[in-house]
């Protein structure tokens, strides 16, 4: 029976709880969080055995893998705790908070050969999937360039508490729309590759009374020629997401709607034939199913002792183009009117 603990007991982690759970495999599940309100609503609701420090679940027994869905700010110190024990980890995203924050981490997962996946749930969305697809058959010709977006309300996006005292709001927690929307350039550098260049600006515009950016608009310039653009907030009232691929050949549309569950379309325009098509159209998309896949994935990699995607370097080489994000928006802007002088 394979021993799973879960570190964090909020809504990602009982996402991940009830996914695991319900999987056709023999699992033993333990739930780590600080949280005794949070300890016993877990196990009335799922029935498993829940500890409030991480070393105390640690000498109760062995673990075969960890997942880790605490604050953003608690990733590598967890991740460090579990690798010098041989234990695999998910890592829910980001990562870390910056690239300096991860470094000693590096040495201790290849001293130990465990594995690391860093959970970036959009890689197994049915409409970034399709989109992988038509790259993989040039759909498109050449990509030239990509331009992305992802709107959420922040207190949509965080119901039935004060979105004021979540992570989100809170820079030192890691948050901030940048690191928050991991998702964006995440895919987009699945997609299209390495970065070699950005530029950015990260801004806090609106009523929300939060310490961290509620905007970020940034353009990542990738080794193979192409670049993408990228828009992410906490501001608009409807939720959006989307992306468009345009190539040498051809114009691919991604379109999510609505929270779940979705309207997913993808739409092709071939430049040879003269009009569309439609690659993919799901009109009630359960959000959940991307989740569920996800961990799936993880566990069958680990399993059959293959090395799954978004390891540890992949994860660090996204943050690093991040931090460079930041960097870029410090630079500052120019006044155009000092230009008219």
């Amino acid at each position: 029976m394979m021993q799973i603990m879960v570190i964090g007991g909020g809504s990602i982690g009982k996402r991940h709880i009830k996914n695991l759970l319900e999987l056709d495999m023999a699992i033993q599940l333990t739930v780590v969080d600080p949280c005794e309100t949070l300890c016993e609503e877990i196990k009335k609701d799922f029935a498993v055995n829940t500890y409030f420090k991480l070393e105390e679940a640690m000498r109760k027994k062995k673990y075969d893998i960890a997942f880790i869905c605490s604050p953003n700010h608690l990733h590598v110190s967890q991740a460090l705790t579990l690798a010098k024990e041989n234990i695999h980890v998910f890592i829910e995203k980001p990562v870390s908070l910056s690239l300096e924050e991860a470094k000693d981490l590096i040495p201790v997962v290849e001293e130990h050969k465990i594995d690391v996946m860093v959970g970036c749930n959009l890689r197994f969305h049915p409409g970034v999937v399709c989109l992988l697809g038509a790259l993989e058959r040039e759909l498109i010709g050449r990509p030239l360039y990509a331009r992305a977006h992802f709107a959420h309300y922040l207190p949509n996006w965080r119901p039935g508490q004060d979105y004021r005292k979540t992570y989100s709001a809170n820079k030192d927690q890691g948050g901030g729309i940048l690191l928050d929307d991991i998702h964006e350039p995440d895919y987009l550098c699945w997609l299209l590759g390495e970065v070699v260049k950005v530029s950015g600006s990260l801004e806090n515009l609106g009523d929300l009374n939060i310490d961290s950016e509620d905007i970020a608009e940034y353009t990542l310039w990738h080794r193979c020629g192409a670049y993408s653009q990228i828009h992410t907030d906490y501001l608009r009232r409807d939720k959006s997401r989307g992306c468009e691929l345009v190539g040498t050949a051809g114009t691919l549309v991604w379109r999510s709607t609505g929270k779940n569950p979705e309207v997913v379309t993808v739409e092709w325009y071939s430049a040879e034939a003269e009009k569309w098509s439609v690659l993919l159209s799901l009109d009630a998309y359960d959000q959940n199913q991307q989740y569920v896949n996800e961990v799936k994935y993880f566990l069958d990699n680990i399993q059959r002792g293959k090395k799954p995607m978004n390891g540890l370097d992949e994860a660090l080489a996204l943050i690093s183009v991040l931090d460079t994000v930041k960097k870029a928006s410090h630079l500052g802007q120019i006044d155009v009117s000092s230009l008219m002088n």
